[in-house]
């Protein structure tokens, strides 16, 4: 197994480059280390500590030629762990946990969305790196026989709200509303009508969501023993009455276009870059991307950068980026139902990703996820779906 310093060397960085860009005749001449913060990855920190493979991110100062040009540029090589060991990782936290969730967690460890991290991130810059709101890609190396999966992409330097995850004050009206027309875009370039393609084993559907459900109920009891003030009798009950109805639920998401999602999205993984057009969104760490409707994203941000002075503006948002979606595919023109899908994407991010953050949580605590879950619940109390639900159930 090579050390971090092969991976940062001049002549692995150019094996990436020029195998990402064969016609530009990239060498590199020098690669000097530059100081990077590792700490808002919390997949690489968790893992990092039981593995003895080198992970993490490493800044660099790259200087090389293409074209004939001498060039210097920024770089991260990000050493990403194989998804193996991130679930290791994950169920020895289940473990620590104790209780219900100790002993269901390891049967699904599988199957929670990180087990494909290391492939699913590398596929998607390679698929749609050259998008206006990803990081500029420089290379990327996928080794499934030594297990190295590298991902160079550009320095993050001279932008806005960077791992902005403590102050969502920061977020204001101009970001948000730059952020959902691009998602808007995104989502609307990506969107599959109907069933979408099943890309990755662990990609949301009725199936999935049924057969996990054992471990829903785990991951809500766990935040229900260990977080009681945030996770009352109230919130515990609609979110166990979620879980008891995935197949109705389900089966209205089924029949609804799906895109691609990036499923992670929120102040830890995006930043701005202020242009000559205005503020152009950068989503990076796109390792749990996955097929869903594409009001999911929007549910997640929102729940992370709207505190309860702007939990009004929730139904504002959502409008606005409906009609942005609206008008480029023509596909929602009907803002309530348009919403009561939000509501049922906001079910499955509860029960799953809200899940696991509270696993992390009740080992590691996280200082913003208490208002995150706050703002959550609020989505369910303003969009309502479980009484969408109820009315189905009579209706059967």
């Amino acid at each position: 197994m090579h050390s971090a310093a092969h991976y940062c060397s001049a002549a692995f960085i150019e094996e990436l480059m020029q195998a990402h860009a064969p016609e530009r005749g990239i060498r590199v001449h020098e690669v000097s280390p530059l100081p990077l913060d590792n700490s808002a990855s919390i997949l690489v920190v968790l893992t990092a500590g039981q593995t003895n493979r080198p992970v993490g991110h490493f800044g660099l100062r790259v200087t090389f030629e293409a074209d004939g040009q001498l060039l210097t540029r920024d770089m991260v090589l990000k050493l990403k762990p194989p998804g193996r060991e991130v679930s290791a990782m994950l169920t020895s936290l289940a473990q620590a946990c104790g209780g219900e969730l100790a002993a269901v967690y390891p049967a699904y460890a599988a199957r929670t969305g990180f087990f494909h991290t290391h492939q699913r991130e590398l596929q998607v810059y390679a698929e749609h790196g050259a998008a206006a709101l990803m990081p500029t890609i420089w290379g990327l190396h996928h080794d499934q026989a030594h297990d190295v999966h590298a991902i160079l992409m550009e320095y993050l330097a001279d932008v806005e709200l960077l791992n902005s995850v403590m102050a969502p004050e920061h977020w204001t009206d101009e970001h948000l509303r730059a952020t959902l027309v691009q998602l808007a875009e995104w989502h609307a370039a990506h969107l599959q009508p109907g069933h979408s393609r099943t890309v990755w084993p662990d990609q949301p559907s009725e199936e999935y969501m049924q057969a996990l459900a054992p471990l829903w109920e785990a991951l809500l009891g766990n935040a229900a023993t260990h977080f009681p003030e945030l996770y009352g009798p109230a919130h515990v009950a609609d979110l166990q009455q979620a879980i008891g109805a995935i197949p109705e639920y389900w089966a209205e998401l089924a029949a609804h276009p799906k895109t691609l999602v990036h499923n992670d999205l929120n102040p830890r993984n995006t930043c701005f870059r202020r242009t000559s057009l205005g503020l152009q969104l950068c989503a990076y760490d796109w390792e749990l991307a996955t097929y869903h409707v594409p009001q999911y994203d929007v549910v997640e941000l929102l729940s992370f950068v709207l505190d309860a002075d702007r939990y009004h503006l929730r139904p504002v948002y959502l409008e606005f980026y409906r009609q942005h979606l609206h008008a480029l595919t023509g596909l929602f023109p009907n803002a309530e139902e348009f919403n009561h899908i939000a509501g049922l994407a906001a079910l499955d991010f509860g029960l799953h990703r809200l899940g696991m953050y509270m696993m992390a949580h009740t080992v590691s605590p996280y200082p913003f996820l208490p208002r995150v879950v706050q703002s959550y619940f609020n989505t369910l109390s303003q969009l309502q779906p479980l009484r969408s639900q109820a009315q189905v159930a009579q209706a059967s």
